[in-house]
This record gives C-alpha cells, structure tokens and sequence, in this order.
C-alpha cells in the first residue's frame, strides 16, 4: 500500500484520487467494480495507476487505512486512547466526512475473499501493532494482569474482527446503531479477560 509515487503526488490529488474511488466504491459492489471503470473514473493510464497501486485491493486498502488513520488521531486528540475506544464509532463528534461515511459502510458488504484479504493479511499487522500499544497503554496504567501476553492476544484481537463483519453479514444486522451495541458488547466481554478485577468496574 502507499507506493512511493501516489505519496509523492500532492495532497490536493491525492485526495482528489481517492475521494473518486470511494465514490466509485459506494455507488457500485465492489465486484462489478473493475480497472477499466477504475481507470475511467480516475482519469489515469493504466501504467499510472498500477505505478499507484497495486491493483483494486490496494486501492480499497489505501483508502480505507486513510479514513481508519483520521479516525485514530481525532480520538487520540479527544483523550481516547484505548482500542476499544477507536474502534467504536462515536455518531456525536464524527471526524469524517459524509463520503467517508458513507465508504465505511461498504466494508460489510466486500465479496468473504476480499474480507479475508483485507483483515486477514492486509489489515491483520497493522491491527496488531494498535492493539499492542493500547495494551502499553493498559499495563502502564496499572489495569492489565500481569499474565497477559501482548503477542497471542494481540493476534487473536486483530484476526476476530473479520469475525464479527461475518456476524452482522449472517445475522443480517445491518443498522449501524446495532453493530455498534454488538461491537461494544464484543469489548467489553474481551476487555473482562484482560484487565485486573479490581479495575473492571471502572471500564
């Protein structure tokens, strides 16, 4: 993701670039989305594009990693620093915009291959490595127990979000107020195994 030449684009372009695509991706399913609508909608050769990215993946990929990362820091900024907190959307102070929005909600509805890409090879490290630092953050507070280990629930943190896509998919929840109860459920009943009980309370 991120290829050396789409980063050295400008900032203006590079927006302009990706907030077509998410169009794209909003008005069509993602699998009758293909290079040549890409190519035609972005207004590129194909050597350009492929010079971007690596293919229609990369590109979901690379936009959905910049709406995560805008999410991250304004809930960062706002003092919420666990990942319990940045992965529940908060409808009173949203950070992004209405296209975004909108782009976000098209993640239930990706092809399982594409979703198994996504969280389980694209996405996975990434997770990892935030789940990793709010469990930095947790044991510096003196709420983790001490016989945690970051490596294994880390991973098992990362790898059940795929799961839970799948779960709103079978149990055909589809408003979002309700994947929100379930994510927040989800959380809580994760963070209980890992915190001290003197602390759970608090949480």
């Amino acid at each position: 993701m991120f290829q050396k030449a789409f980063l050295n684009l400008d900032k203006e372009k590079r927006d302009e670039l990706l907030n077509k695509a998410m169009q794209l991706f909003i008005d069509h399913k993602y699998e009758d989305v293909t290079i040549k609508l890409i190519l035609e909608t972005l207004s590129l050769h194909p050597a350009t594009f492929y010079r971007y990215f690596k293919d229609k993946d990369d590109l979901y990929y690379v936009i959905l990693c910049n709406v995560s990362q805008k999410k991250k820091d304004f809930l960062k900024n706002d003092g919420q620093e666990y990942v319990f907190e940045l992965m529940v959307r908060d409808n009173t102070a949203e950070p992004l915009n209405e296209l975004e929005v909108k782009f976000v909600k098209t993640v239930i509805n990706l092809p399982v291959d594409v979703l198994l890409h996504l969280y389980l090879d694209l996405f996975k490290d990434e997770s990892i490595a935030i789940f990793k630092d709010s469990l930095r953050r947790l044991r510096y507070d003196g709420k983790l127990r001490p016989d945690i280990d970051d490596d294994l629930i880390s991973f098992i943190y990362a790898t059940v979000q795929f799961n839970l896509i799948l779960f709103y998919r079978e149990a055909g929840i589809e408003e979002e107020d309700l994947q929100i109860k379930v994510r927040k459920y989800f959380d809580k009943f994760f963070l209980h195994g890992l915190i001290k009980d003197s602390e759970y309370e608090e949480e």
